[in-house]
């Protein structure tokens, strides 16, 4: 049954991520992947709010089941983000010669991504008090 759920909110995170890029792409273009960068940012920001606040509460009152902590992080979360487009996407960029644009797009998701986990964690502290 665990597979089932991580199976559900892998396939939900998979469609909003390419929603999500879909969108961003025709708002800001193809020529950097800021599709990818936003999901990996929001991503890393919602996976800090999950482990750092949801979670300890649910446990506290009893009340997370172990099905739906796997559907919200192993399955959404993990379907959502996409280090493998990422990663795709910057040798994309390196074989085309935007080796600038490349190491902007390493630049930018990891600072991005950690200081997104780093605010959610942030909120996630100061709302527990």
């Amino acid at each position: 049954m665990q597979l089932f759920y991580v199976f559900i909110g892998g396939g939900l995170g998979a469609i909003c991520r390419y929603l999500a890029t879909l969108a961003i792409g025709a708002r800001f273009g193809l020529t950097f992947p800021f599709g990818t960068l936003f999901v990996n940012t929001l991503g890393s920001f919602l996976m800090a709010l999950v482990l750092g606040f949801l979670l300890p509460l649910a446990k506290s009152t009893h009340m997370l089941p172990e099905s739906l902590r796997l559907l919200l992080t192993v399955g959404f979360l993990g379907g959502f983000t996409t280090f493998s487009s990422f990663s795709m996407e910057t040798l994309t960029l390196i074989r085309g010669g935007s080796l600038f644009l490349a190491f902007a797009n390493m630049g930018t998701n990891i600072l991005l991504g950690l200081g997104a986990a780093l605010i959610g964690f942030y909120i996630a502290s100061s709302v527990q008090g």
